[in-house]
């Protein structure tokens, strides 16, 4: 089994959509760590401020079968993508993005996801759910590169918690 960390995030009914993930991802595959959630704001949208967090489980699919699972997740609960890569990003309910999947690298599936060493809202969780784990590819353990960073937008702890 792969040990996988994904983030989820909404603004569409955040506590109702993150629940949901965590329920989905429970039935699915048992126990679930997760982090402390983040109020993050709507970054390149225009929308309410997002509610995201981190998770990390042992994963028994492939990376393809991982990523199918998400996608019919995040359809289930409403969450529509578009064909096209240019499209604006928009508020939704309920979006996983694969994180980490093990130590696996693959630059064309983006693992890890570029978005650890870019986004606040993706990196503080992380950080606060596994901060001595070692980033595949940075040579650094995710709360030396959260550490690190200067992020254009701050992340805020909330109340809530899974």
């Amino acid at each position: 089994m792969t040990y996988v960390y994904l983030g989820l995030g909404a603004n569409i009914e955040p506590q109702t959509s993150l629940e949901a993930g965590i329920f989905e991802l429970r039935t699915a595959f048992g126990r679930v760590e997760a982090s402390p959630v983040y109020l993050a704001p709507a970054v390149g949208i225009d929308g309410p401020d997002f509610l995201n967090m981190v998770v990390g489980f042992e994963c028994p699919m492939s990376h393809p079968q991982l990523m199918a699972w998400i996608r019919t997740t995040e359809t289930k609960y409403g969450r529509q993508r578009s064909a096209d890569s240019r499209h604006k990003p928009t508020s939704h309910g309920l979006d996983m993005d694969l994180l980490l999947f093990g130590d696996w690298v693959d630059e064309q599936a983006k693992v890890p996801r570029p978005d650890i060493l870019t986004c606040a809202y993706v990196l503080q969780p992380l950080a606060d759910l596994v901060p001595n784990l070692m980033h595949p590819t940075q040579a650094k353990t995710i709360r030396e590169l959260n550490d690190s960073c200067n992020f254009d937008h701050a992340v805020r702890p909330t109340q809530h918690h899974f």
